[in-house]
Parts: structure tokens; sequence; C-alpha cells
């Protein structure tokens, strides 16, 4: 879940946190991430439900904006006015209501569409926000009333693909294979490129093997997000000795853990695969392309 707090001391910042900071508890989404598969020229309906865990009411307010991965490919986002993006789903989306007092211990659904365009093609994005004013909340049972100029939001991703359309793709590419000497680990890198015209998020792993199949090394490579046309680096590492030789290194990519995680079936595989030779130092004296 996303959460954003905003203080105003002299000027306006802005943070975006996950938990429970200040004592504040910000209010639970029944869902955190949809993902709908409509047909371009169609419409699909749902609702999205607002929890409030607190003895305090609060007054919401509804909006949506464009969200993406920041550079790096480690899942951090980036948010911007609605529509401002070529991939933004923001403009399909309407809801009701736009505003309402979310009572103590209380709960409000939100009704939205989405209907995509005839011309759609790929994912496209946004986020909806539930935003509370701390300072606009009323008095609890023990006649606190909040005097902080301070607000915070709870937001849901939207994930809408144009049926028949999603090309969900990728190339594992510019591997590096390093280790400077014994005693620093071996470090597997290889570039995802997104050449797709949806989301991936890709996970996977390195093992290096003998002709015979005996495995001396393996590591998992760390979750890597991205939207369609950009790259991102994958690296593992494996810190014990390896044995002078020649050896083979199998790379195995999972590009569909977006659609795994919201058990919507399984994606697509990428194995590459390589010849790595080992010195009698530990270092690595020869890595060849992956194919």
């Amino acid at each position: 879940m996303f959460y954003l707090k905003r203080a105003f001391l002299g000027s306006l910042f802005t943070l975006f946190f996950l938990g429970n900071a200040l004592a504040l508890t910000p209010p639970f989404l029944d869902k955190q991430k949809i993902r709908l598969s409509i047909a371009p020229g169609q419409a699909s309906y749902g609702d999205i439900v607002i929890e409030n865990p607190s003895e305090t009411s609060r007054k919401m307010r509804v909006y949506l904006e464009d969200w993406s991965y920041a550079p790096g490919g480690d899942g951090s986002k980036n948010f911007a006015q609605q529509g401002s993006s070529v991939s933004s789903c923001a403009p399909w989306i309407t809801f009701s209501p736009t505003e309402f007092t979310l009572p103590a211990f209380g709960k409000q659904r939100i009704s939205f569409s989405v209907k995509v365009p005839s011309d759609a093609k790929g994912t496209h994005y946004a986020i909806m926000f539930f935003e509370s004013n701390v300072g606009e909340v009323q008095e609890n049972a023990q006649g606190f009333s909040g005097g902080l100029n301070l607000a915070i939001r709870v937001g849901a991703l939207f994930y809408i693909e144009a049926k028949g359309t999603i090309k969900r793709s990728a190339m594992i590419e510019n591997l590096s294979v390093k280790r400077g000497n014994a005693s620093n680990p071996l470090t597997v890198q290889v570039d995802l490129k997104n050449s797709g015209n949806t989301d991936i998020t890709a996970g996977g792993s390195f093992h290096i093997m003998d002709d015979e199949g005996l495995i001396f090394a393996r590591g998992e490579f760390g979750n890597a997000y991205t939207f369609g046309g950009e790259t991102a680096k994958m690296s593992a590492a494996w810190k014990e000795k390896i044995p002078a030789g020649k050896y083979h290194l199998v790379i195995t990519v999972d590009i569909g853990k977006a659609l795994e995680e919201l058990n919507l079936g399984r994606g697509p595989v990428i194995i590459k695969e390589t010849e790595i030779e080992i010195g009698p130092d530990s270092t690595v004296l020869k890595a060849g392309e992956l194919n």
C-alpha cells in the first residue's frame, strides 16, 4: 500500500512512506493493485473498499494520478499529474464518490468504471489516491481535535491491459561476470530489456556447473521492474570459492512474476547459457556470449 504525508513547515514537503508514522494509523484498502484486461472499445466495472481503523472520523478526497517506475528498476515509483504520460489510463477511469467522510472504524465503497479507447494497445497505468487532512478530523472519544496541517494518503495501482494487444517479451543482454580475487564475491549481472508493451516484473537465478552437471555455484537475482521499452539491471552473487576450470553458466529469468503475484497465471521464462573459465586464484578469466 502507498502512503503519503505532507507537512507544511514554511514550504510543502511530500514524503512517501510505509508504516505507522507519528502514531497516525492510515486507512486500509481492500485492493492495492488492480489489473484488468479489457477489449479496446469496451468497459469494465469494479469497486474499492476503504476502511478506517482509527477512532477518529476522516474527511476523504479521491483523485487519480499517473505513475511510473523510477530509473534503476528496483520497483520505486514516480508520480505525476494524471494524463501527463503516454501510458496513462487515468483519462479512462471514472469513479464515485470523489469526497466523503469516513466514520471512526467505518468503511466506504468507491465504485469505478474503466472505458478503454478503441485504438488502445498495450498496458496503461494510473493510481487512485485517497487523501485525508489531519487538520480536518473531528474530535475523538477523548475530545482531542487535530490541529496539524498534515495530510495522509493511500493508493491503489491500476494496470489496464488492452485485451488482445499485449506483448510480454524481454531480452537478456550485456552479461558481466566478475571476481577480483578469492576474497571477493563472484557477481553475475545482466541487463533486462523489456521489448514488449506491458509492465514486466522479472526475477530469476543463475547456476554454474561442469560438463557432468555438478553445480558449483548458484545465486538469486533481485526482482527488476520495467515498463515497455525500459531496461533494468539484474545482479546476483556467489561468495564461495570455485575451483579453477571451465564451466557452463546458466541464467534463468522469469518475466511473468507480475501475473503470478495476482494469481493471473504464469509468464514466459527466458533461459540463457554460456561458458566461463575460472582461474586458479578464483578470478574470472573468460565469459562467453549468452545464447
